[in-house]
C-alpha cells in the first residue's frame, strides 16, 4: 500500500477509536455530571421519579418533554462484558459493530445488533458460564422492574413499549437459562439491556435531533415560516447538537423537542 494511503487508514482507525472511547467515557460520567448539576431531581417531580436500586439509580429525565429513562449502572453491554473478560482482541469486531449500530437509524441499528448478539455470546459464555449469566440476570432484575415503575411517570407510548420489550427479553433469558441454553440466555440479556438503552437520554436526544434536522431540511425554504421562526428553529437544533456532543442530554432533549414542535413534527 502507498505510504500516504497507509498513514491515512491508520489515522482514520485511530480517530474512530478515540471518538468511541470518548462516547464511552461520556456515558460513564453522565450521572456524576447529571446529579452534580441538579438537573435530575426537580421540585415539581414526585419522589417516585427518581428511585434507588442496588446497582445505582433509575431516573425519569425531562418528563415535561419526550422524557427518557436513565440508569446509573447495572445493565450489561457488549463492550463492558468483552473488556471484563479480557476479549478485547478477538471481540473487537463485535464491539465495533455494536458501537456502530447506535449511529444508524433505529431499524438498521437493531438489525446490526441482532448479528452481534450470537457472535459475542458464543465468545463470552464459556468464560461467564451458567453461574455468571445467572448473576448478571439477577443484577438486572431490580433495575428493569424499577425502570418500569419510573416509566409510568413519563406517559410515553414509545418508552412504555421499550420497557415492555426489555422485560419480555429478560424473561426469555431466564427461560432459556432454565432450559440449559446459556448462550441464548446471554443473548437475550444483552438484547434486554439494549432495548432499555433505546430510551436512554443519549438515544432519545439523538433521535429527536435527527427528526428536527430532517424536517428542517425539508422546510427551510418554505414560505410557511418567517425568517424569525427559521432562525429560532436553527438555534434550537444547533443548541441541541452542541448539548448532545457535550453530554448534556436533558438540554439536548428539550431543545430538539421544542424544535420538533415548532416544525409541526410529532416528537413522540
Amino acid at each position: 500500500m502507498d505510504p500516504v494511503r497507509s498513514l491515512q487508514v491508520t489515522w482514520k482507525k485511530f480517530t474512530k477509536e478515540i471518538i468511541k472511547k470518548k462516547q464511552f467515557l461520556m456515558r460513564r460520567s453522565f450521572f456524576q455530571i447529571f446529579l452534580a448539576s441538579g438537573m435530575c431531581v426537580l421540585c415539581t417531580l414526585p419522589v417516585s421519579a427518581c428511585q434507588d436500586v442496588d446497582q445505582g439509580m433509575v431516573m425519569a429525565v425531562v418528563p415535561e418533554t419526550h422524557g427518557a429513562i436513565a440508569l446509573s449502572g447495572g445493565l450489561p453491554s457488549v463492550p463492558d462484558l468483552v473488556m471484563a473478560q479480557g476479549l478485547e482482541g478477538e471481540g473487537r469486531d463485535d464491539v465495533e459493530a455494536w458501537w456502530d449500530s447506535w449511529t444508524l437509524a433505529d431499524a438498521d441499528g437493531a438489525q446490526l445488533r441482532q448479528r452481534v448478539y450470537p457472535s459475542v455470546s458464543a465468545r463470552l459464555y464459556p468464560l461467564l458460564t451458567r453461574r455468571g449469566v445467572t448473576e448478571l440476570l439477577t443484577r438486572n432484575e431490580e433495575s428493569l422492574r424499577t425502570a418500569k415503575r419510573v416509566g409510568v411517570i413519563l406517559a410515553n407510548g414509545e418508552i412504555e413499549s421499550a420497557l415492555e420489550d426489555a422485560l419480555q427479553l429478560h424473561d426469555r433469558a431466564w427461560s432459556a437459562l432454565e432450559e440449559g441454553e446459556g448462550e441464548r440466555a446471554l443473548g437475550f440479556a444483552l438484547q434486554s439491556a439494549d432495548a432499555l438503552r433505546e430510551v436512554s437520554p443519549q438515544e432519545v436526544a439523538s433521535g429527536l435531533l435527527e427528526k428536527a434536522r430532517e424536517s428542517f431540511r425539508r422546510k427551510e425554504g418554505s414560505a410557511s415560516y418567517s425568517e424569525e421562526e427559521l432562525t429560532r428553529i436553527r438555534r434550537l437544533t444547533n443548541g441541541a447538537r452542541e448539548a448532545l456532543e457535550s453530554g448534556d442530554y436533558p438540554r439536548a432533549i428539550r431543545r430538539a423537542y421544542y424544535a420538533c414542535q415548532l416544525l409541526g413534527v410529532d416528537p413522540r
